[in-house]
C-alpha cells in the first residue's frame, strides 16, 4: 500500500493552493502548541514529585541519626530508595509511584557493595582526532563559529580569533520544533489534500525549502539526520522517506545528475568522493561520430525480424512522442558511434524505426557536437570550484583535466598545453594525443625491484608510476600477487602510496608525549604510513593557525601551491610522529615526508631513511619552517 493510501483524503471547499498550505500550518501549529504545553507541565510536574520526595526521605534519615552518605540513593518516582550498610550485603528498596504520588508497591533487592578503592589515576591530556582512511575536501571552515577555543584560557585572545569569523552559529534562527511542524503540514498536505511536494514548494508559503539545492540541504534531507518526534498530532509512519531532491524528466538531466554522483578521477571508486572536488560533465566521445553509412557496414546479420538488414527502407515517419524524440536525440549525442541494432536495446524501439530517426537526426547531431559541448553538472555535496595543483616541476605539473575534442592547441583553450602540462588519463582529448603522459619503461633487475631511482623518468618528476600507462614496471600487478617467486608488492618501489602498502603503528607513550611506533620491520625507502587529512585553503589554515600556535602543536603540511593538510580533526596514526633533527645524535631522524603526485592528486607519504627494527619510535625532520611560524 502507498502512502498516499493510509490516509482518506478529506473533501474540501475549493480554495487556492497558498491559501490551502497556510490552512495546515496554522492548524499543526496550533496543535502543536497545545501538545508541547501539556507535556511540559507533565515534565515539570514530576520533577518537583521527584524533590519533594527525595526531601523527606533525607530528613528521615536525619531523625533516625543516619548520615546522609548511609544512605545511597534518595529517589522519588520510579527510581530506587536505597539503605543499609556500607560492607557486605545492602537492602534497596524498590518504590513504584502512581502519577499523583501514591505509593504503588514496594519491593526489597539485595545488592552486593564493591569496594572501588584505591581510586584510578587521572589519565594524562591528550588530544584525538577522528580516524580517516583517506584525505578529505575540507576547503574553508564555515563562517560561523561553532564555539569559542580555549574561552576559559585569560592567555587566549578569543577576540582576535572571533575577527576570522562572520557570525556565531547560534545566533542562528534554528527552531527544531518548526521543522516538526513543517514536516507534518507537507505530510498531511499529500496525503490529505493530494497536493504534490513540489506544488507545495513553489507556493513560498512555508518558511523552510523542502527539496535540496546546491550547497544547501533542504527540510526532507535535514529530516534523515535525526530522530522524528513522537507527539500526539504525528501521522507520519516511521518507515516514512521523504525524497530529498526533484528528479527531473528530462533525460540529459538524469544522466547528469546520475554522472555526478561518481567522482570524475578515473582512479576512483567511490560514489560522492570528498576528495576529488571537480566538475563532472558527460565526457564527449573520444572517436569521431560515424556517418549512416559506415554504422550500416559495421552490422553483419540482421538483430531482429524488424532489423533495418531485413525491413525495406520505408517513408513512414514513426509515431514517436515529443519526448521519445528527445530522449533518442540525447542518446545519439552521447553514443553517436552506435549502429542502429544497438540504439534499439536502449531506445526500445523497433532497429527499423531507430534507423529511420538516426538517418534524420545523424547531421543535426553532427552539427550541433562541433558547436557545443554537454555543460557540467554539479554533485550537491561537491564544492563548485575545482582548483589546479602544480607539480613540482612545471613541465610535468598536474591541472584541471581537458574536455574538449581534437587535438590540444591553443585554438581549443586546452589547459594541459596552457599549464605546460601532459595530458593524463582524465582528460577527454583523443587517446593518441601527443601530449599523453605515456609512463615508464622500467624493469625488474637483479634485486627484483623496480623505479626505485631517479632513472625511472616517474620518479625523476616526483610522481607515483601510474597502473595503467607502466606497463612493464609491476606497479599494475595485485598486492598479493606472486608470480615465480617475487613478490609483486615489492617490485614497483614507485608504487606504494596508491596501493595503501604502507607498515602498521602503534600509539605509545614517547619522551615528548605520545609517540608512533612500527610493529613490524621496515627497509629504507618503506612506506611506513600516508599523512592523511582535511585539504583546506590558505585562509582556513591561518584561522586554525591560531589554536595551533597557542596549544604548542600544529598537525598541518604545506601539500601544493592550493592546498595544506590538516590532520588536527581527522587524521591517523601517522600524525603522532615526533619531530628529531639530525643535531639530536641519541635520537636521529629515521623517515621523511615527501609529497607525491598520485594518479592526478598529491598525497603525502612517510618514507623510512633507513632499515628499521620492530617497536622503534617513528621520527621526522619537522625543518625550519615548522618552528619559524
Amino acid at each position: 500500500m502507498s502512502d498516499d493510501q493510509h490516509n482518506v483524503l478529506i473533501p474540501s471547499v475549493p480554495q487556492s493552493t497558498s491559501a490551502l498550505v497556510q490552512s495546515v500550518l496554522s492548524e499543526v501549529q496550533t496543535e502543536f502548541v497545545l501538545w508541547s504545553r501539556d507535556y511540559s507541565q507533565q515534565v515539570l510536574h514530576t520533577l518537583s514529585s521527584t524533590f519533594r520526595e527525595s526531601s523527606r526521605l533525607n530528613l528521615d534519615a536525619h531523625k533516625a541519626g543516619i548520615t546522609s552518605t548511609d544512605i545511597i540513593h534518595a529517589a522519588g518516582p520510579g527510581e530506587q530508595n536505597w539503605r543499609g550498610t556500607r560492607s557486605g550485603v545492602i537492602t534497596a528498596i524498590q518504590t513504584l509511584y502512581s502519577p499523583n504520588d501514591q505509593v504503588i508497591s514496594e519491593v526489597s533487592v539485595s545488592l552486593e557493595v564493591i569496594n572501588a578503592e584505591p581510586a584510578l589515576d587521572t589519565h594524562p591530556t591528550y588530544e584525538s582526532c577522528s580516524p580517516l582512511m583517506r584525505n578529505t575536501f575540507k576547503g574553508d571552515d564555515d563562517d560561523n563559529m561553532v564555539f569559542i577555543p580555549y574561552a576559559d584560557d585569560p592567555s587566549f585572545n578569543q577576540v582576535d580569533h572571533s575577527s576570522w569569523y562572520e557570525s556565531f552559529s547560534w545566533q542562528e534562527d534554528f527552531d527544531p520544533d518548526l521543522q516538526v511542524i513543517l514536516l507534518e503540514t507537507s505530510y498531511r498536505l499529500r496525503t490529505r489534500h493530494s497536493l504534490e511536494y513540489e506544488d507545495i514548494e513553489e507556493c513560498n508559503v512555508l518558511p523552510l525549502k523542502l527539496f535540496s539545492s546546491p550547497g544547501k540541504p533542504g527540510l526532507f534531507a535535514i529530516s534523515r539526520r535525526r530522530d522524528r518526534l513522537i507527539w500526539i498530532g504525528n501521522s507520519i509512519p516511521a518507515d516514512h522517506v521523504f525524497p530529498s531532491m526533484v528528479l527531473p524528466s528530462n533525460l540529459l538531466q538524469r544522466l547528469q545528475c546520475v554522472n555526478s554522483l561518481f567522482c570524475p578521477n578515473l582512479n576512483c571508486v567511490e560514489p560522492l568522493c570528498a576528495v576529488h572536488v571537480m566538475p563532472n560533465d558527460i565526457a564527449p566521445s573520444r572517436t569521431s561520430p560515424k556517418q549512416s553509412t559506415q554504422t550500416w557496414a559495421d552490422v553483419e546479420t540482421p538483430c531482429e525480424r524488424q532489423c533495418f538488414l531485413a525491413v525495406a527502407t520505408s517513408q513512414e515517419v514513426p509515431c514517436w512522442s515529443n519526448s521519445e524524440i528527445e530522449s533518442f536525440q540525447v542518446i545519439l549525442e552521447i553514443a553517436s558511434s552506435l549502429s542502429p541494432c544497438d540504439l534499439s536495446i536502449l531506445c526500445l524501439k523497433p532497429c527499423s524505426e531507430v534507423n529511420y530517426a538516426r538517418h534524420g537526426l545523424s547531421q543535426t547531431v553532427l552539427m550541433t557536437q562541433s558547436r557545443r559541448r554537454l555543460q557540467p553538472v554539479y554533485s550537491v555535496s561537491q564544492s563548485l570550484i575545482f582548483l589546479c595543483i602544480n607539480c613540482q616541476s612545471n613541465r610535468h605539473g598536474s591541472n584541471e583535466p581537458c574536455r574538449h575534442n581534437g587535438p590540444c592547441d591553443t585554438a581549443r583553450s586546452c589547459p594541459c598545453f596552457q599549464n605546460g602540462a601532459h595530458c593524463q588519463r582524465n582528460c577527454h582529448c583523443p587517446s593518441k594525443c601527443p601530449r599523453r603522459l605515456r609512463g615508464c619503461r622500467c624493469s625488474t633487475g637483479k634485486s627484483g625491484v623496480s623505479c626505485a631511482t631517479t632513472k625511472c623518468h616517474c620518479v625523476e618528476y616526483h610522481r607515483e608510476c601510474d597502473p595503467e600507462l607502466c606497463l612493464s614496471c609491476g606497479c599494475n600487478y595485485p598486492m598479493l600477487l606472486t608470480i615465480c617467486g617475487v613478490d609483486e608488492l615489492s617490485a614497483c618501489r614507485n608504487s606504494q602510496i596508491q596501493k595503501g602498502a604502507h607498515k602498521t603503528l602503534e600509539i605509545g607513550r614517547s619522551c615528548w608525549g605520545l609517540g608512533a611506533f612500527l610493529t613490524e620491520p621496515a627497509k629504507e625507502n618503506d612506506l611506513l604510513a600516508e599523512y592523511v587529512g582535511e585539504l583546506i585553503y590558505e585562509p582556513t589554515f591561518d584561522s586554525r593557525g591560531d589554536v595551533a600556535t597557542h596549544r604548542g602543536r600544529s598537525y598541518s603540511f604545506k601539500l601544493n601551491s592550493t592546498f595544506t593538510l590538516d590532520s588536527s580533526y581527522l587524521g591517523n596514526s601517522s600524525r603522532f610522529i615526533d619531530h628529531s633533527s639530525s643535531a639530536v645524535e641519541a635520537r636521529p631522524p629515521n623517515c621523511r615526508a615527501y609529497v607525491r603526485l598520485v594518479n592526478g592528486e598529491h598525497r603525502i607519504g612517510i618514507f623510512a631513511l633507513q632499515d628499521i627494527e620492530t617497536g622503534s619510535e617513528i621520527l621526522m625532520d619537522y625543518g625550519h619552517d615548522f618552528f619559524s611560524k
